[in-house]
């Protein structure tokens, strides 16, 4: 067997990196479930070292979501060294001005 045979039988499958991530956020962030929130990894780039995750339910519109967001960004690729990326949306990313979430002035 020669070196590259070597250095991809010591990568991380997508399989073993997902289970690590999901492991991760159940142990580092149990406020995402307890709150009523959950994620899902919803990409995984092996070449380009990166994961994207979804924080869906009551994570949509928190206020504290961002920090969260925040904090994985920064701590997932501390813990694990197959990951230097990490993309985390909520529900309400993307969202335009004038899209239907907007609320009309309309007295109640």
């Amino acid at each position: 067997m020669d070196d590259a045979d070597s250095r991809s039988d010591d990568r991380a499958t997508e399989d073993e990196i997902r289970n690590a991530v999901a492991a991760f956020l159940e142990r580092n962030f149990p406020q995402i479930r307890g709150h009523g929130g959950d994620f899902s990894v919803t990409e995984i780039d092996l070449e380009e070292r990166r994961v994207s995750i979804n924080l869906t339910g009551a994570c949509n519109g928190c206020g504290v979501s961002s920090m969260t967001t925040e904090a994985i960004q920064r701590r997932l690729p501390a813990e694990l060294e197959s990951i230097d990326l990490v993309s985390v949306t909520t529900g309400f990313d993307g969202l335009a001005e004038g899209t239907s979430r907007d609320v009309p002035d309309t007295p109640f």
